[in-house]
């Protein structure tokens, strides 16, 4: 590995709410990856306009010389970004190895419907918030997720996973993500990274409390957040955020034009990457 590299080998791209951050959790635990700790770092989104390349590099400084440098940020496969952040990420690092895990699409969008809520700090019925964030819906549409990184990269550079697949044998699907990256998936690294539990359970969601809202927006949060250590960072979020309890099933009928919808999409996205 090159020694020299300040920007990312791979991300983890997305989707949103398909066990992304527990993947990220498990490959922090190898020992040849440097994981960007905190996971979501937004610059190829959110903060591309907003912080420079040299903030983005200083987030692996701390890698070992030799690691391979990975960042995970799921809302990068948002349908309503996605364009412009595969562009970015192509420009910048166009050797980078894009990892995306999906879920049955239904499924995803009932549980990034409450993200959302957690998101947006605002509780709206779930009808409502499909047509006020179309992106919901729009994320779950994992064929065009797809070609759309296809116009920015080749496919030996893009890994699909299936939730359903990391849950029955997260051996499995590690072994498969560590030789797509090229690094050591012997049986002492894997069981390395078997000891990673589930994490963002649904019944775990929470809202952020105002304070915590206003911290956030603060430009040395990240720093900050960098330097807490997690059982700080735990209690903090305890204190200063919220249960969020909400009903996250689809009305009946809304259920049944979306799986309507969804049906071939899904069918053909599982043909041609199972």
């Amino acid at each position: 590995m090159d020694k020299k590299r300040d920007l990312p080998h791979a991300i983890v791209i997305g989707t949103p709410k398909s066990g992304t951050t527990t993947l990220c959790g498990a490959l922090m635990r190898h020992p040849d990856i440097y994981m960007y700790p905190k996971k979501e770092t937004h610059f190829f989104n959110d903060l591309f306009t907003k912080r420079d390349m040299e903030w983005y590099k200083s987030l692996f400084a701390p890698a070992p010389d030799g690691a391979l440098l990975m960042e995970g940020t799921p809302d990068y496969a948002m349908s309503h970004c996605v364009e412009r952040t595969a562009e970015r990420i192509a420009d910048t690092i166009p050797d980078a190895k894009l990892i995306m895990m999906v879920r049955n699409p239904i499924d995803r969008i009932e549980s990034h419907y409450v993200q959302m809520l957690s998101n947006a700090r605002e509780v709206v019925p779930i009808d409502e918030a499909l047509d006020k964030w179309p992106e919901i819906v729009g994320t779950s549409d994992y064929g065009a997720t797809v070609e759309t990184l296809r116009q920015h990269f080749p496919d030996d550079q893009i890994l699909v996973l299936f939730l359903d697949d990391y849950k029955a044998d997260k051996d499995a699907v590690h072994a498969q993500v560590l030789e797509f990256l090229g690094v050591d998936a012997s049986e002492t690294a894997l069981a390395a990274l078997s000891e990673q539990q589930a994490l963002h359970k649904r019944e775990n969601q929470g809202m952020d409390g105002a304070l915590l809202a206003r911290l956030r927006q603060w430009k040395y949060y990240d720093r900050l957040n960098m330097l807490m250590p997690k059982g700080v960072i735990a209690m903090g979020k305890k204190l200063l955020r919220k249960p969020l309890k909400v009903p996250s099933e689809l009305p009946p009928k809304t259920r049944a034009r979306l799986e309507a919808d969804f049906a071939p999409k899904w069918a053909a996205f599982q043909s041609e990457f199972r």
